[in-house]
C-alpha cells in the first residue's frame, strides 16, 4: 500500500469516526412518558375510538362505491327514450 492509498484511509476513517460521534451526541435519550390524569386518558381513547368507527363508515361507502363503479351491469350515461316504450 502506498503512501497515498494510507492518506486516503487514514482521513476515511476519521471522517466516519467524527460523524459517528457527532451522530450520537444529538440522539436524546427519551423521558418519562408525559402522566395524564384518568379523565385525559379516557378523553384520548373515546376520540381514538369515535375516529376508528369514523374510518370503518368511510371505507364501507368507498366499498360501496367501488363496487357500484365497478358493476358490468352499470348503465353508462343516462338510459334512451326507447328502451321506456317512449316515442
Amino acid at each position: 500500500m502506498g503512501v497515498f492509498e494510507m492518506v486516503v484511509l487514514i482521513v476515511l476513517i476519521s471522517t466516519v469516526g467524527k460523524i459517528l460521534g457527532r451522530r450520537s451526541q444529538r440522539i436524546e435519550p427519551r423521558g418519562d412518558a408525559p402522566k395524564l390524569g384518568p379523565g385525559e386518558m379516557e378523553g384520548i381513547r373515546e376520540s381514538l375510538d369515535d375516529l376508528s368507527g369514523r374510518i370503518m363508515r368511510l371505507e364501507e361507502e368507498r366499498d360501496f362505491y367501488k363496487d357500484l363503479l365497478e358493476s358490468p351491469d352499470r348503465q353508462r350515461g343516462l338510459p334512451s327514450a326507447e328502451k321506456d316504450g317512449l316515442p
